[in-house]
């Protein structure tokens, strides 16, 4: 008999980590929400990274490291992208705070304790179509935010409904204007006197920093000491993006 640990992309962005020793049967139970719980209240839920180990034991062990992930490792352990998950543990900077389920609770596992709570744990939105334009086939966007050290965030937009969504093509990451013309992802940042900074991020890996005095007057690109680094994943009915800023 084989044993897995599997991981589900929940409602709202979140993911939940499980083991079984039949998969096919579970996931089907996640699904049909007869597994009452987190996966329950988060439907629909899809399958998106699965594997095979030799106990139970072994699964069960795998389940608990993944559950102590942060969700950047999550998502390149989705991709595949052992690079990236060796770069992430090399930052860890404090041991990983893992919740008993993977979704809300979750902690960044290289998050500093100093940093402020809100911040370690993730700040989450929900964010919401124009009324005056409403689609056809994305259901909802979330985003979530994260400090991992005190000069870098790490934030995360998940669409659901992707399947129609038109993606740009990969480029070189670099500093490009005009990236609001296609599929880009954008943040709004307050500053404390009064202007803000706009970002963008396109799954081109391409991206712009803008500062504005004030409302939509002033605009001058930032100039960051490190590029933002932008990933994404394109799982079953979900497209996610991550940047390092």
């Amino acid at each position: 008999m084989s044993f897995l640990a599997y991981m589900l992309h929940c409602r709202g962005g979140y993911f939940y980590v499980g083991h079984t020793d039949d998969l096919e049967k579970r996931i089907g139970e996640h699904k049909s929400g007869l597994i009452r719980g987190f996966t329950a209240d988060h439907q629909p839920v899809e399958l998106v990274w699965s594997q095979n180990f030799g106990t139970r034991e072994e699964a069960k062990t795998a389940e608990k490291q993944i559950k102590g992930w942060s969700r950047a490792k999550k998502l390149a352990l989705i991709r595949g992208d052992w690079p990236r998950i060796s770069t992430l543990a090399k930052k860890k900077d404090s041991a990983s705070t893992s919740s008993a389920r993977t979704g809300k609770g979750e902690r960044d596992s290289h998050s500093p304790s100093s940093a402020h709570p809100e911040l370690v744990e993730g700040l989450h939105f929900s964010l919401q179509p124009h009324p005056e334009t409403p689609s056809s086939c994305v259901r909802a966007v979330a985003a979530r935010i994260w400090k991992s050290d005190p000069n870098e965030v790490l934030i995360e937009f998940s669409v659901e409904g992707s399947e129609k969504l038109s993606i740009p093509g990969w480029a070189s990451p670099a500093r490009r204007n005009g990236l609001w013309q296609t599929t880009c992802f954008e943040m709004f940042l307050m500053s404390a006197n009064g202007g803000y900074f706009e970002f963008n991020f396109s799954p081109s890996t391409e991206w712009a920093i803008y500062a504005f005095e004030s409302y939509r007057s002033g605009m001058k690109p930032l100039v960051v000491d490190v590029e933002p680094h932008i990933e994404f994943a394109r799982l079953p009915n979900i497209f996610s993006l991550e940047c390092d800023v």
